[in-house]
This record gives C-alpha cells, structure tokens and sequence, in this order.
C-alpha cells in the first residue's frame, strides 16, 4: 500500500483516492452531501446498489411536532445509509416491534435499491417505483427488514421505499391550520418530490415514476391521485387492496378525536384553543401520545374497522400547504384528479385477515342482524329509514336468511364492504379518463402463509397474503412450491412491465399464458383473476348488486364508497 509521506506523495494520495471516491458506486453526491451504501446482490446473484435511510424531511421533533414536513440540514462528511434502524411510532394492535428497529419520531427517511451503477451515465436510465408500506395508517415502515427489493430488481428497475409519519403523529389535526391535516400524506409527497428530484443520481428515470402500496399504502396512492399538488410526480399508481374509495381512508370527526387525545393525556385539559392543544402535545413524550386510549366514539366511527382513529381528512382549501381539499368520490367521478393509468384490486377473501375466529364472526352477524342499519352505519348520507331498506337488501344478497344462519356470508360482506366494493368502484369512475387495469388475486399458496386459514367455512385470499409475493422477505428454498415461484414471477414481470411501460402485459408472452390484461371500461368491469392461471373475466364480486342498491339511496355528494 502507499505511504502518504512526502508533498508529492501526498498530492499522489489525493488524487487517487479522489479517483477512488468517483470510481465507487457506493458513494453518492446528493444536494444536501455525501451517502454512502453498500453492494447488496438480489435473489438471482445480480449485484445491486443499497441506501438505507437517507433523510428526505428534517426530523419532526419540538416545534416540528404536528407540522407539516420541512427539508433536511444538509450534513458534513459522508452520511453511512447501510442499515436500517429507525421505524416512526408505531400504534394499534398491528403495531408488534420489529427486530432491529426503534421507535422514534427521527424517521423520515427513504431507501433507494438500484441496480445500475449510480453516476455511470452511459447506461439508459430506469424506470422507478416507489413504494408505501399499509398498516392502517398506524404501524408499518419501508425497512429492507420488511420489504427486501431484490426481486423487483431482478425485473430492472429502480425501488424506493419510504417511512412516513403514522397514527396521531401523523394524523392527528385540529382542521384550522395549527396542527394540519394529513402530516404522514404530506411526508410521503415531500418523498416524491426527493425521488423526482435526486433519482437521477442512482440510475432512474425522473419521468417513469410509479406510486405503489399495499393497504392503507393503496389508500395513499389513491389520495396522492387527488391532489393537484402531487402533479407531475408520477405517472402511474398501482393499489394492492385499498383506494381512497374505502370507508378507512378518511376521518370525518378529526378534530374531536384531536381533544379528546388531549384530555386523555391530561384530565385537567377542558380547553378548546387549537394552539393551547397543541401546545400541549409538543410537551408530552411522543410515546405518550402513540400509547393513548382514545377509543372510537359510538357514531363516529370511520368504518367497520372501528379500531381506526387516525385517518387522512378533506382540508380547508384556503389553508396553507392543503393537500387534500375535494370530495374524493365526487373528484374521482369528475376526472379532477391527476389522470395517470392504475392498476387496481383485491384479494379473493380480504375479510379473512380481519376476523380470525367463528366467535368474532358469530359477534359482528348478531351485531348486523339487530338492527340493520348497522349494515350501512353512517356511509352514504342515507336516512334512518333508507339505511334500513339497504341494509336489508345488501343482507339479502348474501343470504335468504340471517347473518347469524349463515356467519361465513358475514366474512365475504366484510370483506366486500371494506375492499372490493370501493376498489372496483374507483376503477369504474377513473377509466373514464384513464387506462385502468383491475384483478382479483385469487392463488391460494404456501407462500402467502394462511394457506391452511378457514373461517366459518370460508377460505381464500386474505387481506395481506399478496404481499410476499413481491417482496423478498424470505430466501427461496427447495422446499418452495413451484405454483407459488410461477405465480410470484408472472406477478413481478406483470407489476415491473407496467412501471416500464404503463401496461402489465405489452406483448403476448407464454410464461403469462399468452394473456392480454384488458383495461376498465365505464360499461365493462373487467379484471384479471391471477390464480394458478390467468383468466380475463368480468363483472367481480357481488359489485353490481351492491352498485344498484347504494345508488338507489345513497344521497350526493360523497366522499367514500
């Protein structure tokens, strides 16, 4: 090795190493400094590039608590991105800690995977998915612990994933501007902006943007298709079981919850002042908050999923910073959204995932048959009496009977209520104006791990149970059913060809079946049923019955469906 001793040596040392630092694909220049990754390789033996946690938003803490994300400092030295460790808050029952992984409110951070050599400029630059993890908009994060990019790699393009702010961290909002709404929204959108202004720099292309997510990270895609502000920050979205359709994914009595947060953590607060109330919230440790028992209030629950507080909501549009500001039923229908092709859809049992024994089933029948009204609660703006009316007929297409005759109806309702009903609406509405592909994930494998899950007599696809189909979360074995590797990849070259080319199935290709995956029509619900084959088939689910009766009572304008 050489010495540096000496002027002229020295002055060697420095060339070489800078020669060094530009030769090293692990070293990125980023406007705010230097990163340095690693050289991971994926599940096929292809070297790729890894950064982990490079900081998108200042960390929101003391007065950044409850406000809308700002840029980072930039830093000194080379910044080490080759771990993840930090996961934002967690809150609610999905909210189990991850191995390697501390809670803290320092957690707006990105991971980029790419495998092109970052700063070879030679190569055609590739096209860039971004992805948004689920968990009810409470838990969750996009750590390679979870989410390991390897197989999309294989498909050559470049994978951001994301942390975002989660729970009353996130969601928490007065509605007048002191604590503003859709904080963990508004730290995804300052990620696009990073992606769209620094991918570059590893080898994607800043016009091939796709937003994708599972879940409550569907349920963002389809908010981010709403605001006009997210425009021309990508050019497609992909929405695994969520849209902003679904009853979940907006809060109607925010600024309730937001005191009663407050007098959870202090009885003695019987303030109303929203900068008193926020005051107080900056005092507290942010695990106080995240621990907090505010429950669901009987009347203002968001959905079926009642354990959910902490939602996106509509803002003022004369605030400042408003992401969010339509009724999303009524700008969907209106084509005032960002007009981007989709792919969108659902599992063939969602409900599965969310009542885990024939007791909770036999609970939520009794529940629904008491009074059916409780079938509607307070979606679409019914009357009393029209609640009723559709309840009994939403029933009716279930079974001749009760809930409590036949519970496994209870778990295919739930399921249709919470998922498909909304997703197959938001593809009807939206292929007015743009390419929209829909699908029912029906393949039933040892891969998504409840294989063996029935309940009621009820099996299926579970809500969830798509993911590992995606993400490498476990190495590949022997053992592996060859079902599931065939269905995970048509399912990875279907997802990338569309990032690449903004359509699943470009050219006919034996390995998908020969298979043209044809777009939504307004008159034709059309989908692909991925199941050991792939089948173009129409009109899924129970979707048209439940379309005619909804619209027979339901009173405009709305925002879910």
């Amino acid at each position: 090795m050489m010495k540096c001793h000496g002027l002229l040596l020295l002055i060697l040392c420095a060339i070489r190493s800078s020669i060094a630092d530009v030769d090293d694909p692990t070293l990125v220049t980023l406007p705010d400094g230097q990163i340095r990754g690693q050289t991971l390789q994926s599940p096929n033996g292809n070297a790729f590039y890894a950064f982990q946690e490079i900081p998108y938003a200042a960390p929101p803490v003391g007065e950044l608590r409850f406000q809308a994300p700002v840029a980072p400092a930039k830093w000194e030295g080379i910044l080490n991105t080759t771990k993840n460790e930090k996961v934002c808050y967690q809150s609610g029952p999905g909210s189990a800690p991850i191995p390697g992984l501390n809670p803290t409110e320092d957690c707006l951070y990105l991971n980029v995977y790419t495998p092109l050599k970052p700063g070879d400029t030679s190569q055609t630059p590739l096209a860039v998915l971004i992805w948004i993890h689920g968990g009810g908009y409470e838990s969750g994060t996009g750590a390679i612990q979870i989410y390991r990019p390897g197989l999309f790699i294989d498909h050559n393009i470049v994978v951001v994933t994301i942390n975002y702010r989660l729970g009353a961290l996130g969601f928490l909002t007065t509605e007048d501007g002191v604590i503003p709404g859709n904080l963990g929204l508004k730290d995804q959108h300052l990620a696009f902006q990073w992606v769209k202004n620094n991918i570059h720099l590893f080898g994607g292309d800043p016009e091939k943007i796709t937003i994708s997510g599972e879940s409550a990270g569907a349920g963002s895609v389809g908010l981010h298709l709403l605001s006009q502000r997210n425009k021309g920050l990508f050019r497609g979205g992909i929405l695994q079981s969520g849209t902003s359709l679904s009853q979940w994914a907006h809060q109607s009595y925010a600024r309730f919850y937001a005191f009663e947060l407050a007098r959870s953590l202090d009885p003695s607060f019987t303030s109303d002042n929203s900068t008193e109330l926020l005051e107080l919230l900056q005092r507290f440790p942010a695990s106080n908050i995240t621990d907090n028992t505010v429950t669901a209030a009987v009347g203002k629950e968001s959905s079926l999923l009642d354990i959910l507080i902490w939602l996106p909501v509509i803002e003022d549009a004369n605030l400042d910073g408003a992401l969010l500001t339509g009724l999303y039923h009524e700008d969907i229908k209106t084509g005032n959204i960002n007009q981007v092709p989709i792919i969108i859809g659902f599992n063939s049992a969602e409900g599965l995932a969310f009542l885990p024994s024939d007791s909770v089933v036999e609970t939520y029948a009794k529940y629904f048959d008491s009074d059916l009204t409780n079938v509607i609660r307070n979606q679409f703006n019914m009357t009393k009496e029209d609640k009723l009316t559709a309840g009994t007929q939403l029933r009716q297409i279930y079974t001749d009977g009760t809930f409590e005759d036949d519970p496994g109806q209870v778990v295919k309702f739930y399921g249709d209520d919470l998922f498909t009903t909304p997703s197959i609406r938001h593809a009807k509405l939206q292929s007015k104006y743009t390419d929209v592909y829909m699908y029912q994930f029906s393949y039933k494998g040892n891969m998504g791990g409840m294989k063996d899950l029935e309940v009621a007599g009820v099996r299926g696809v579970a809500h969830a149970e798509d993911v590992v189909y995606f993400w490498d979360s476990r190495v590949p074995s022997d053992s592996d059913d060859p079902e599931d590797v065939i269905t995970r990849h048509r399912l990875l070259t279907m997802w990338s060809n569309f990032v690449k080319y903004l359509n699943p199935t470009p050219e006919v290709n034996s390995f998908l079946g020969n298979v043209t995956w044809e777009k939504v029509s307004p008159n034709n619900l059309v989908y692909l049923n991925i199941n050991d084959t792939l089948e173009v088939e129409t009109n899924p689910k129970e979707y048209l019955k439940w379309e005619r009766i909804i619209d027979s009572y339901a009173i405009p304008p709305l925002i879910n469906y």
